[in-house]
């Protein structure tokens, strides 16, 4: 189970959520709700080799399942709150060793006021996924844990007016979780270190052919678990994020899509940081009954040129450590910063998609992979900048509206950055079958 603050705040629940239910106490008239209740059971077969080192020389591939089971129920505690709970488990069966039963957790937990004393305002407070524009920025909370959640332990207090909305977001990410029970803890670590972070998020979608969206973020990553010693110990810092993402379409058939982050702060005892990220695509749909289309762009995250200790000028992706452009090569990050941990990257990208059939879909992509500087420290690092070349193959499935499913293939040919030049392929197929139904809650 969770340690003493996670209990104190779990005995706090009954007595809080009395209070939310009475704050609507006064609402004039009565509502019939419904309790939604759902279910999803995901099973993904995996097979990889050489994503940590791309050499032939190590016996590192793997074959696994894994098995994720998530619950969830929303109530209603009056016309204007909600409150929404989930439980998930994920067990990786690794082949040729005992398979052993992981740790249940709460992957969601938090109430929905959908109204408050102004038009317009909302707050949303407790363990709850937070997704914003493509992920660039913004979409895991938890990387140290796979692909079993991505929860944030955040208040978002939003408003909307027109077609606009302000976010005022608070996080807090522990290292390990401490907020709510968990069932044959495992005592996993989630990010490295403990996080907090505080800023906005604005959309704003009131032109017919152009959505903008602005943030800045004001981030804490301090208590870095492993020992100082460690080639990977990060000190406690501190960095700052602002930015912003257009979507323009420019005609019928074309659309344009860019973002674009600064950074700034310190890293003790005081070393400055100075760091940027973007990217920035074209995309063509074509008129025909396959709904085929085709895109190209670039995306670029600075390096930390290692030969410099007066400044660190490599990326921190904050809160997108996820697999957006790769399954294979998140594993293959592990050596330089963490898994996931998109820095010191460029890449030009080239994909077509096309859907034959309804619930059947192709996808196509070809990364060129580069560094900014080498990370010839140590192995399996070499001496040049070129990451390699990455492709990828994707065919999605849905079968009716409970099933559906995904076989993956993505192989790389390391480059120069590389000292061994080992193929790494990675292989997926996965099914999830998901259902959803409601009951009358009554007159609230």
């Amino acid at each position: 189970m969770g340690c003493t603050v996670g209990k104190r705040l779990w005995r706090a629940c009954p007595a809080f959520l009395l209070l939310g239910a009475g704050a609507s106490a006064a609402d004039p008239e009565p509502d019939i709700r419904h309790i939604e209740l759902g279910f999803e059971q995901r099973v993904r077969n995996e097979n990889w080799n050489n994503l940590f080192d791309f050499s032939h020389g190590a016996d590192d591939e793997r074959e696994q399942v894994r098995y994720r089971t998530r619950v969830w129920a929303r109530a209603p505690l009056s016309r204007t709150i909600d409150l929404f709970v989930g439980l998930n488990q994920e067990t990786n069966q690794k082949f040729g060793k005992v398979n052993k039963f992981d740790e249940v957790v709460f992957d969601n937990a938090y109430l929905d006021f959908k109204k408050l004393f102004v038009k317009g305002l909302s707050l949303r407070i407790g363990r709850q996924d937070l997704i914003r524009g493509e992920g660039f920025l913004m979409l895991e909370g938890n990387p140290g844990d796979g692909s079993r959640s991505i929860y944030f332990n955040a208040a978002n207090l939003a408003y909307s007016f027109r077609k606009s909305k302000l976010e005022l977001l608070g996080i807090l990410n522990p290292k390990r979780d401490r907020f709510l029970p968990r069932f044959h803890d495992q005592r996993k670590i989630l990010p490295e270190w403990d996080e907090q972070a505080v800023g906005f998020y604005y959309t704003d979608n009131n032109l017919s052919r152009t959505s903008i969206e602005t943030y800045y973020f004001y981030k804490k990553e301090v208590n870095d678990y492993r020992p100082r010693s460690h080639p990977q110990f990060q000190p406690d810092r501190h960095v700052s994020t602002l930015g912003g993402r257009v979507v323009q379409r420019i005609s019928k058939p074309w659309s344009a899509t860019t973002e674009w982050a600064a950074q700034w702060g310190a890293q003790h005892p005081g070393i400055p940081i100075a760091s940027w990220a973007g990217y920035g695509y074209l995309k063509r749909t074509f008129d025909h009954a396959w709904k085929p289309y085709a895109l190209g762009g670039y995306w670029g995250f600075s390096g930390d040129d290692l030969t410099t200790k007066d400044k660190i000028e490599g990326w921190d992706p904050i809160f997108g450590r996820w697999p957006k452009w790769s399954e294979l090569y998140i594993y293959s990050q592990f050596p330089e910063v963490g898994v996931g941990y998109w820095t010191n990257t460029s890449m030009w990208q080239a994909e077509a998609g096309f859907a034959p059939r309804k619930p059947l879909g192709f996808r196509f992509t070809y990364y060129h992979m580069g560094a900014f500087h080498p990370f010839a420290q140590r192995a399996p690092f070499g001496t040049g900048t070129r990451r390699g070349e990455m492709f990828q193959a994707r065919v999605d499935l849905a079968a009716g509206t409970h099933w559906k499913g995904h076989v993956l293939y993505e192989v790389m040919p390391p480059g120069d950055f590389y000292r061994d030049k080992g193929r790494a392929y990675f292989l997926r197929f996965e099914v999830i079958y998901a259902i959803k139904t409601a009951f009358h809650a009554g007159a609230l």
